[in-house]
C-alpha cells in the first residue's frame, strides 16, 4: 500500500495495488511518510474502504485521534456484549457521532431521549452495548454522555450487524411499533405490562411484521383457510377491530396495505396480550 495522505502519525489514506483507497489506523502508520511512500502493513490495526474520498478526508481531519481510540474500544465492547462482529462501516460513522456527541456535552446541548424504552425491549443486547459504550467514553475521556445517546448508539449497533437495514429504516420501524403499542393501549384503555412474555412476543412479531411492510413483502393472502379466518374474526372481535384500526393508521401514515392474513396474525398476538 502507498501513502496518499497522512492525517497524523496514526491515521492515513492509502492506495492498494488495485487502486482502491483505504483509511488505515495503526500506531505510527503515517509517521514520517511522504506521499507515495510504502506503508508498513504490519502496523495497520484497522482499515476501511474510502468510498468517497472528500467526506472521509474532511471527517478524519476534524476528529481527534483520542476519539478514534475510544471508538475502537466501544466497538470491541459492543461486539462482546452483542456476541457478533460488527461491520467495518460502523467505525467512521461511530467515531463521527461520538466526536459530535462530546462537542454537544461541552456546549451543554442535549436531545430528548425518545424511544429509549422501546429500543430496550426491541434490541436488548444492542441497548446494553450502548450503555456499555457510554461507560467506555466515561472511562477513557472523563465525559458522561447524556441518556439520549443510548438511543442513538443502539441504532448504530443494530445497523452494524451485516443487515441490509439503514439507520432511517430502523428508526421508522421503531416509530411504527410505538404507534401500534399506543393504539392497543388506547383501544383497550389499559397500560400493557412491558415485562410480560406475551408483550415481548408481540414486539418480536411487530418487528418482523413491520420489516415486511417496509420492504413490501406481505404474507401470502392465500396461506390461511377462509373458514379459520372467519372463526378468528368472530371469536376475537375486539382484537380484530384493534388490528383493523392499526392497519388503517399504518396505511394513513406510511401508505402500507396490510393484508387480511397479516391482520389475523396481529389479532392473535393482541388477544394473547390480554390473557
Amino acid at each position: 500500500m502507498n501513502l496518499i495522505k497522512s492525517f497524523n502519525n496514526n491515521v492515513a489514506l492509502v492506495e492498494d495495488a488495485s487502486g482502491t483507497e483505504w483509511v488505515v489506523l495503526g500506531n505510527g502508520v503515517g509517521f514520517g511518510k511522504e506521499k507515495g511512500s510504502l506503508i508498513n502493513e504490519e502496523k495497520i490495526k484497522k482499515k476501511f474502504i474510502a468510498a468517497s474520498r472528500r467526506p472521509f478526508v474532511d471527517m478524519i481531519e476534524e476528529i481527534p485521534i483520542s476519539i478514534f481510540e475510544t471508538t475502537e474500544k466501544m466497538i470491541q465492547t459492543a461486539e462482546t456484549v452483542i456476541g457478533a462482529t460488527l461491520n467495518q462501516q460502523l467505525f467512521l460513522a461511530l467515531a463521527d457521532h461520538v466526536h459530535h456527541a462530546v462537542k454537544r456535552v461541552h456546549e451543554n446541548v442535549d436531545y430528548p431521549h425518545t424511544n429509549r424504552w422501546e429500543l430496550q425491549k426491541l434490541y436488548p443486547k444492542e441497548h446494553q452495548a450502548a450503555v456499555e459504550a457510554i461507560r467506555v467514553v466515561y472511562d477513557t475521556s472523563d465525559i458522561i454522555l447524556p441518556k439520549s445517546e443510548e438511543t442513538f448508539l443502539t441504532y448504530h449497533f443494530v445497523n452494524a450487524q451485516g443487515r441490509s437495514a439503514q439507520l432511517s429504516e430502523t428508526m421508522k420501524m421503531t416509530e411504527a411499533i410505538n404507534q401500534v403499542i399506543t393504539v392497543i393501549e388506547y383501544h383497550y384503555e389499559l397500560e400493557l405490562n412491558e415485562q410480560s412474555l406475551n408483550y415481548l412476543r408481540l414486539l418480536t412479531h411487530l418487528r418482523y411484521f413491520l420489516l415486511r411492510q417496509i420492504h413490501g413483502e406481505n404474507l401470502d393472502q392465500n396461506d390461511m383457510d377462509d373458514d379459520l379466518i372467519e372463526m378468528i374474526k368472530a371469536k376475537y372481535q375486539k382484537a380484530f377491530g384493534c388490528a383493523n384500526k392499526i392497519a388503517r393508521i399504518l396505511n394513513k401514515h406510511y401508505s402500507w396495505d396490510i393484508t387480511q392474513n397479516e391482520k389475523i396474525y396481529l389479532t392473535l398476538h393482541i388477544n394473547r396480550l390480554l390473557l
